[in-house]
């Protein structure tokens, strides 16, 4: 299980008109990702969505593109970790799933990629550490077999971004007119995608499924980081940021 995390930092632009271009660079530039176990997924999740949370990051969409709901309890997560621990310890017991490693230590290492993962990311506009940019675009979750697919047309979103002068105002269009020109290389990824499926023994129905919600999901999370990114340089214009 892959987490998409989308996490450009927001560069300055200029308050006064006419309007200059804009960096896209945050946008269009690789971005890290997060592999979960699989087998663990279901119980790793919602810890992870808890940290995104205290650190003030945006929501993380899970397959059916809803928000993953998790607990917080005094202002952390230490709880949703303990849960998440004993939720996968289960699960690998129930599935045998950790191979050669013992249930504890497997699950443990996972947790901790998790943390580190998190740990290096930016802090949020509403998290309690200040004077940090604050992160655009939404995360979401997708199967490994599914992320060659989901490059593919990633990187036709972005180079056409990329190749477009950007302003405040044209922000969104831009981000919605990389979508139509990439519509075909979206048919052909979700194919790819399903086809991708078919290791995990899926009949073609839940293949199809399965590759058209996370496209899906990848178009609402596209679209979320254009307005996240044109809202947030917003408020720097009007709190008079400047680019150096």
């Amino acid at each position: 299980m892959l987490l998409t995390p989308l996490f450009p930092v927001l560069l300055g632009i200029a308050a006064a008109p006419p309007p200059q271009p804009i960096d896209s660079s945050p946008v269009t530039r690789p971005q890290s990702v997060l592999d979960i176990p699989d087998p663990i997924a279901p119980a790793v999740l919602p810890y992870l969505a808890c940290l995104y949370d205290v650190r003030g990051l945006p929501f993380v969409l899970g397959k059916d593109r809803t928000q993953i709901s998790f607990h917080k309890s005094n202002g952390n997560c230490t709880e949703e970790r303990q849960r998440a621990q004993a939720n996968a310890i289960a699960l690998l017991q129930k599935n045998q799933a950790s191979g050669h490693v013992e249930p504890r230590a497997y699950v443990e290492n996972a947790l901790s990629k998790v943390d580190e993962f998190v740990a290096s990311l930016p802090v949020g506009q509403h998290a309690e550490t200040s004077g940090h940019e604050p992160p655009v675009g939404v995360p979401f979750t997708l199967e490994d077999e599914v992320k060659p697919a989901y490059n593919h047309y990633e990187d036709c979103l972005k180079t056409q971004v990329s190749y477009t002068s950007l302003t405040i105002a044209t922000i969104m269009s831009v981000f919605k007119q990389a979508m139509a020109v990439c519509w075909s290389v979206r048919a052909s990824a979700v194919a790819d995608a399903e086809n991708a499926l078919s290791q995990k023994g899926w009949d073609e129905a839940t293949r199809a499924r399965a590759a058209e919600n996370t496209f899906a999901t990848a178009d609402q999370a596209w679209l979320e980081m254009g307005r996240q990114f044109h809202d947030s340089l917003v408020a720097r214009m009007k709190s008079g940021h400047k680019q150096p």
